[in-house]
């Protein structure tokens, strides 16, 4: 997963027929990062990389694993490591199950005992290694406190808007999806339900370009949030949008 440049090509040799084009790939006369090689990989021309049925959910792990690790990475570094070891060697599990079980039956947990204040301080330096991983838990718990920030610095949102936009039913999602639409027509043919269904489970990737143009251009038009100009509610302040 670190500096192998024949991992990928090895997984999938149906995608890498030459067997290159891997990641990290020292050989390249000018230096390509692995989300930009991973974003122009998933935008090839014929698709491939999009229409294969694990290598995104397989690129999207792996970073989240590199996310986790350079986290605990970190953690090691910090001078306080001997310490947090020791509270790993050291935690109390009866006091951990007892945290875990009125977690479970959906009680605010208070700490009680020292030993739960110790298992709660793990929990925190855990947090911090897991905070950078896109999903995780520790993630969500940031975003939190930064909608708290925003709450306090900009006061309560006037507007809590959620949507779905409905891709089985535009052209362009099927467009983005590598459907054979005509966009310019007002009416094209779009296929039965079935086939559009399909067309959008074999390729996350269109569907998931879909929805960030989709949001992209209600952020940017209709709220006036990507310039200087204001939307049709008028200047906008802040916004703060997560994916469920």
């Amino acid at each position: 997963m670190y500096e192998n440049p024949r991992l990928y090509p090895g997984l999938y040799p149906w995608l890498y027929p030459y067997g290159l084009g891997g990641f990290d790939n020292d050989v390249r006369s000018r230096r390509l990062d692995r989300v930009p090689h991973l974003r122009a990989n998933l935008l090839y021309g014929d698709r491939r990389f999009q229409l294969d049925r694990s290598y995104s959910y397989v690129a999207f792990s792996h970073e989240q694993v590199r996310a986790g690790t350079s986290g605990g990475y970190l953690l090691t570094k910090k001078g306080n490591f001997a310490a947090v070891a020791e509270k790993l060697l050291t935690i109390d599990r009866c006091a951990l199950d007892s945290i875990i079980e009125r977690s479970k039956r959906g009680e605010y947990v208070e700490v009680q005992s020292d030993a739960e204040r110790r298992c709660f301080e793990l929990m925190s330096l855990v947090d911090y290694a897991s905070g950078q991983v896109t999903g995780s838990n520790a993630r969500r718990k940031h975003q939190r406190r930064e909608i708290e920030s925003l709450i306090f610095s900009k006061g309560v949102p006037v507007f809590f808007v959620t949507f779905a936009p409905a891709d089985v039913k535009s052209p362009v999602c099927l467009s983005m999806c590598g459907q054979a639409v005509d966009l310019s027509k007002a009416y094209p043919l779009l296929g039965t339900d079935l086939e559009r269904m399909r067309a959008i489970g074999r390729n996350p990737v269109g569907a998931a370009r879909f929805f960030h143009r989709t949001v992209d251009a209600l952020l940017g038009i209709l709220l006036g949030c990507h310039g200087d100009g204001s939307g049709i509610f008028g200047k906008t302040a802040a916004y703060y949008g997560t994916v469920e």
